[in-house]
């Protein structure tokens, strides 16, 4: 299971239908910039594997993208469109100058014509894009032009306006490194084109962040004032071989960066992502150390990166688990603990959980988060997030999550998002979810639940049941690296939806 297999942040769905502007661009100024706009598919030993975006930023062929479109090809086949109202034909082929690897921003050329012969790019004389110079303001409205896989092969436009706009750090330098739009934007539009409405290169549309229960979206746009800035800074451009050399040492310690109070830090953090919490509800984690392992524990807003960081709680420490992946596991004075609220004043909110080492000691642990309650208004359900992390892919054990009832009635049901938030479903029609543990109706290795049992704040040993569900995860076949934000999204509900209650979640992981 490599990391192709989820989409992620990249992926919404859209409706798709070319948008003329009712003010801003013309038409002609539209279908102008369209030529500038290519379709990039991405090849391997000459076989399509993915397609993207890009955009034409000099006469003599050369192309911004992003790194994730260009990302493991060995060759990229170039397809431009004449008329938006057909899809677009091959016209030449190009070849990789050299990827950031701080931004999510690479550098094609073409230098082939249609049929793979070598040319000479100084007499391309191609359509290209000005790239703006002007400050961006929030409210300003932008186009988006792509090839997203569900426009059917069309160069799609769509509009909106800048939502967002986040500053950060680039050689000392403060400036606009992330934009968010309410223009639509789906897979495929990754590397293509966002302009103003002077027609005017201000960004590379990247990312997508959705909300689960409302179906919000904003879109994320990277800023050519980001790329300009890094280009002006000398980085040195990277391509896929230095990429690959076999030289290079695998990253294989190291995850998420938290600074606590008291000169308490780590860097080796396990980051859940509990979604879309209540406000006004008091939620408590645990973090229990197995075999020896000392944790610590923050909660933080995922906004600010601010909030609570624990460690060594004596009130925690007669919490206990027993647990089919990891066996008994011993109350300890060095277990962490967090009672928090949701108090980001929004109704719902997302809630950042990181473990890490103290010291960064490398360990395996068990948390366990309490407050969960499946309710009639939770749409799909109650969605986390899991980011995988180098030191927790090279750690060898597999992540397991488990989702136990406080109460007989309630059924649960737990199961592995799509782009979607359905069911993640295998080639051969298999889905990743899990019913009853260790029944017929659960994906992977399970085991009926009846015999588990963790600890709880009220000081009871909370059992587990034949109901309840656990999913184990094999993780060491990722691939991912100590910048990159990779996450695997579950689900929480009831079986068809037909039961509700308390429950809580217990994440069995592992970092170095």
């Amino acid at each position: 299971m490599k990391k192709s297999f989820l989409f992620g942040v990249f992926v919404v769905f859209i409706l798709v239908n070319t948008v003329y502007a009712q003010s801003g661009l013309s038409r002609d100024q539209i279908s102008q910039i369209a030529t500038s706009v290519v379709q990039i598919m991405a090849l391997v030993n000459g076989q399509p594997v993915s397609s993207g975006s890009g955009t034409i930023v000099d006469s003599t062929g050369v192309i911004y993208t992003n790194r994730h479109v260009v990302e493991g090809a060995d060759d990229f086949a170039i397809l431009l469109v004449d008329d938006m109202r057909e899809v677009p034909v091959l016209g030449y082929y190009a070849s990789l100058v050299g990827m950031s690897e701080d931004l999510d921003f690479a550098i094609l050329q073409i230098d082939r014509n249609e049929n793979g012969r070598s040319l000479n790019t100084g007499s391309l004389n191609l359509p290209t894009v000005p790239i703006s110079k002007s400050e961006i303001s929030h409210g300003d409205r932008v186009y988006i032009f792509g090839f997203p896989g569900i426009g059917e092969g069309y160069l799609v436009l769509t509009q909106g306006t800048i939502t967002t706009i986040e500053n950060g750090s680039i050689s000392g330098k403060r400036l606009p490194v992330w934009y968010q739009t309410d223009a639509e934007i789906s897979p495929g539009n990754s590397g293509g084109l966002v302009v103003n409405e002077s027609g005017e290169f201000i960004g590379i549309p990247t990312a997508v962040q959705s909300e689960e229960r409302t179906l919000g979206r904003l879109g994320g746009i990277l800023p050519m004032t980001a790329v300009a800035a890094l280009l002006a800074s000398g980085v040195e451009l990277v391509t896929q071989q230095q990429i690959q050399q076999p030289n290079t040492p695998a990253v294989t310690t190291g995850g998420v960066h938290v600074d606590c109070a008291n000169n308490v830090s780590f860097d080796n953090g396990v980051e859940i992502i509990v979604r879309q919490m209540r406000s006004g509800f008091t939620y408590t984690a645990t973090a229990i150390g197995i075999n020896g392992f000392d944790p610590v524990l923050a909660v933080l807003d995922t906004e600010t990166g601010q909030g609570l960081c624990a460690d060594d709680e004596p009130a925690a420490r007669n919490f206990e688990a027993g647990l089919p992946s990891a066996g008994r596991v011993s109350a300890a004075s060095t277990t962490s603990q967090v009672r928090f609220s949701q108090t980001s004043q929004q109704g719902m909110a997302d809630v950042s959980l990181v473990v890490g080492g103290f010291d960064n000691a490398a360990g395996e642990f068990i948390l366990i988060v309490e407050g969960m309650a499946a309710t009639r208004a939770d749409g799909k359900g109650d969605p986390f997030s899991v980011r995988l992390t180098p030191g927790m892919v090279a750690s060898g054990v597999p992540l397991t999550i488990y989702m136990i009832s406080k109460t007989n009635e309630f059924d649960p049901f737990m199961y592995l998002a799509d782009e979607n938030s359905n069911i993640f479903t295998f080639q051969d029609g298999t889905g990743l979810y899990c019913d009853d543990a260790g029944g017929g109706d659960c994906w992977g290795d399970s085991v009926d639940l009846s015999s588990s049992y963790v600890s709880m704040v009220s000081g009871r040993l909370l059992p587990g049941g034949g109901y309840d569900a656990m999913l184990q995860i094999p993780i060491s076949d990722f691939e991912v690296s100590p910048a990159e934000f990779f996450a695997l999204t579950f689900i929480m509900t009831s079986y068809q939806q037909s039961t509700f209650g308390d429950y809580l979640i217990a994440i069995h992981a592992a970092t170095q």
